[in-house]
């Protein structure tokens, strides 16, 4: 007995999701001890990634979730996850940079070099 197969092609177009909208600093700053000294001027001004965006290889971020890893590179390979609120140092202010990373030290009780 021979069964004969079908192909059967969908003509719709594929349901396109709209991109996570990206948070800024200010939205969660209730969430966060680290951004508890920040003005709402520079939390406006601190951009989250958005869940499922990549990270950069040997780029430079920081878990607001997990603040004892501040500083951390990434190895290219990792994509923000729903249950992480990451700042990418690229395109960030150097000051508001160090105030993070001084913020993740304070919450942690961890000196860290800022520059």
């Amino acid at each position: 007995m021979s069964r004969r197969w079908e192909v059967i092609v969908a003509e719709d177009e594929p349901e396109e999701r709209p991109a996570p909208r990206r948070l800024s600093a200010l939205e969660v700053r209730d969430q966060h001890r680290v951004l508890h000294d920040l003005g709402p001027e520079e939390l406006a001004a601190i951009i989250l990634l958005a869940e499922g965006e990549p990270l950069v290889r040997y780029g430079e971020y920081l878990d607001l979730r997990d603040p004892a890893r501040a500083n951390f590179l990434a190895e290219g390979s990792e994509v923000v996850r729903r249950s992480q609120r990451i700042v990418a140092r690229r395109g960030l202010a150097p000051q508001l940079w160090q105030a993070l990373v001084r913020g993740c030290g304070e919450v942690t009780g961890v000196r860290r070099r800022t520059a």
